[in-house]
């Protein structure tokens, strides 16, 4: 796995690297506008962000890199702030998770291998499958010259779909990409579920999305 960690103290770039050289690829920033170039000029598996940095701060960068990024890494941020705002803050722009300096490397590793198992979302291409499109960045989905609106949860649940179509996409997988190690109570994903299956009977694709009983969900062309 490729990381990029963009962090302005030598010290805890130091001590990352001795602790993760020889497991990942890693790739260091010292300034937020060298993280941001780094980001989108290579696609990562996970970028560790910190908050305070010299030029662009953590949510700045955060926040152009979801805007601009044709291939979505999740991003973890690394700041001393520890309060309720700052939190809710790094989550508004983007992030995915949230460290509190002083942090265990032990712990960074973890977390790094759970955000690395999301399957990463790609914002800058349409999706297409048996005349249905999915604008992913501007979460639009067409088709039979109709198109509708998605909700967030509903754009990565189709954009999984519309990656895997017409094979299985298994319901652990889509329950991760949503909502990583703490999913939500178990009727959330068939709500989710539920609304997209509206979205898609909007465009007179009603039959599309079909539950497989015991293993996920799978879009195919017409009825089988």
């Amino acid at each position: 796995m490729r990381i990029l960690v963009v962090e302005d103290n030598l010290d805890i770039q130091a001590n990352i690297a001795d602790y993760l050289e020889d497991v990942f690829t890693l790739d260091f920033a010292y300034s937020g506008d060298q993280g941001l170039e780094l980001a989108l000029a290579h696609e990562y598996d996970v970028i560790v962000l910190d908050l305070m940095l010299p030029g662009r701060s953590g949510l700045e960068v955060c926040a152009e890199y979801r805007k601009a990024a044709g291939v979505q890494a999740p991003i973890i941020m690394v700041t001393a702030r520890d309060t309720m705002d700052d939190k809710e803050a790094g989550f508004a722009v983007g992030a995915d998770d949230y460290l509190v300096k002083p942090f265990s490397l032990r712990e960074l590793k973890m977390r790094i291998d759970a955000l690395a198992r999301r399957p990463k979302l790609r914002t800058k291409q349409e999706l297409s499958f048996a005349g249905l499109d999915f604008e992913v960045g501007n979460a639009v989905a067409r088709a039979k010259g109709l198109s509708t609106q998605l909700l967030d949860k509903e754009c990565r649940i189709l954009a999984l779909l519309l990656e895997a179509a017409p094979e299985i996409v298994s319901t652990d997988s889509i329950s991760y990409a949503l909502w990583g190690d703490e999913p939500p109570e178990s009727g959330a994903l068939r709500t989710h579920i539920y609304n997209l299956r509206k979205s898609l009977a909007e465009l007179g694709l009603a039959d599309m999305l079909k539950t497989v009983r015991g293993k996920g969900y799978l879009l195919q062309e017409g009825l089988r």
